[in-house]
């Protein structure tokens, strides 16, 4: 029997001859009967390397305009409040031997390694110890000429791999971020300015377990319940870490993602949705009913030209790729364009083509992305489901008001009921999907939308109280997020 083992730290393998091995079985029978075990074990019934706690982090600064050590040491003081113990080392530390780095894991939760760009010598001993990566480079730092030989093969492998971008303390928005994830296989970006308690006090829940993620799903209508869920998870203290949303999800966590409070996040969705529908502008359905640029133009009205790896928070939406018959993930790029894509249900609005790819709703495949938040930390994620409610009557499915009435109040600038069909069609819970859901380090709510019709744009107020009421209805089980 043969396998592969996968590395993160140096590591001595000792082998025995077979001989030797045989003698060894012979007198002590319990070894043999441990080997047993371990042959009959499934392979996969192991912890996957990504999934392990990362107790040994190693910060490498990839430029001389950051101070790595006053940030490392900040995270360090930002976990100890979170109860744990953690030990930072330096280049003053390069000579530490493996019992003595194995005695400060004992002796400490995490260990937080500190590598400035010139300590050459600690970076490699670094890069050799750690149980992930993380790069620390500042706004303007140019992206290294080649790859980052310190890493460890099996650390770019398996992705253990972050980005840190430390931008000034007076940066309304960090700019060009996307250039970074070309640079490397990393499997997070992380924006920080050193003067923000915030920024530090997050990226110490992320690294210690104790960040929250929030999945927010699509509904047509009744996903205004989101807007009054953000409100309370606020009004419980309980912060938002990482965020992700399908269709109209998708925008709710943009708006999050953007750092909107609740009273910009209100003005913002009253406009681009409740004041006036974004689906009026009905067009001869060749692709679709309407022609998406009352859409495009409140997208842009918004959220204007943001990209995705810009944003405070780490952000994720969920398209339908048409062309490879799967879902898309988008984490960067242009922001509204993965909005426009996530939220393009097909017959109703124009899909989105994007690098030879054709893009439309993502409900289709990815209606609540719980599992594309939770793949991204190790802390809980809230998912915020509000397409598990009773579907559609057949009352549902008549003109109001009937016939020419229907045209001349205005009521058609809601959408005919195929828009409710659609809607429900694609929103539909999957067995697959529900089962995803439940998981240990989920928490869900499941707004009471029942009375919210999936095209009634107006229905702002009830479905808001909703969101509202379900989310402090589970203020005892999620007391313990609280920041």
């Amino acid at each position: 029997m043969s396998t592969t083992l996968s590395a993160l730290r140096d590591s001595e393998l000792v082998v025995i001859p077979a001989g030797q091995a045989v003698a060894l079985m012979r007198d002590n029978p319990a070894i043999l009967a441990e080997v047993a075990r371990a042959a009959l074990t499934p392979m996969g019934a192991a912890e996957p390397i990504d999934r392990r706690k990362s107790s040994i982090l190693g910060f490498v600064a990839v430029c001389d305009s950051v101070a790595l050590r006053t940030l490392v040491e900040q995270l360090a003081s930002s976990i100890r409040v979170l109860g744990f113990k953690v030990a930072v080392l330096g280049a003053e530390h390069g000579g530490t031997s493996p019992a003595g780095l194995s005695a400060l894991e004992e002796n400490n939760d995490y260990v937080l390694m500190a590598a400035e760009r010139r300590d050459l010598q600690f970076t490699a001993f670094c890069g050799r110890q750690i149980d992930r990566l993380i790069l620390v480079g500042g706004a303007a730092t140019p992206l290294p000429d080649g790859p980052f030989m310190f890493a460890a093969t099996a650390i770019q492998r398996h992705r253990l791999l972050d980005f840190i971008l430390v931008q000034p303390s007076d940066a309304r928005w960090p700019k060009e971020s996307d250039r970074w994830l070309s640079a490397a296989l990393a499997s997070r970006l992380f924006q920080i300015r050193l003067n923000d308690a915030a920024d530090v006090a997050r990226l110490a829940r992320i690294y210690a377990g104790r960040s929250v993620g929030l999945a927010l799903s699509g509904g047509g209508a009744r996903a205004y319940a989101h807007v009054g869920v953000a409100r309370a998870l606020a009004e419980l203290g309980v912060p938002i870490d990482f965020v992700a949303g399908t269709s109209m999800g998708a925008v709710i966590a943009a708006g999050l993602a953007m750092g909107w409070g609740h009273e910009e996040l209100d003005r913002r969705i009253r406009e681009a949705f409740v004041t006036s529908s974004p689906l009026s502008d009905i067009a001869f359905p060749l692709l679709a009913m309407t022609r998406g640029r009352r859409v495009d133009r409140r997208l842009e009205m918004h959220f204007g030209d943001m990209r995705i790896s810009d944003l405070w928070r780490p952000f994720t939406c969920v398209s339908t790729d048409l062309t490879s018959g799967g879902p898309h993930f988008h984490r960067q790029g242009l922001l509204r364009q993965a909005i426009r894509a996530s939220l393009s249900l097909p017959g109703v609005l124009p899909p989105v083509v994007e690098d030879g790819h054709v893009l439309v709703d993502g409900a289709l495949v990815r209606n609540l992305p719980t599992d594309v938040v939770r793949e991204q930390h190790d802390g809980v994620t809230i998912a915020v489901d509000v397409a598990v409610s009773e579907g559609l009557k057949p009352d549902d499915l008549l003109l109001r008001p009937s016939g020419w009435r229907w045209l001349t109040s205005g009521a058609w600038r809601k959408g005919p009921p195929i828009v409710s069909v659609l809607i429900r069609s694609a929103t539909l819970p999957s067995a697959a999907a529900m089962a995803g859901a439940h998981h240990p380090r989920v928490e869900d709510i499941i707004p009471d939308v029942e009375g919210v019709e999936l095209q009634d744009w107006d229905a702002y107020e009830p479905a808001v109280a909703a969101g509202y009421r379900s989310t402090m209805a589970a203020a005892e089980r999620l007391s313990r997020l609280k920041a």
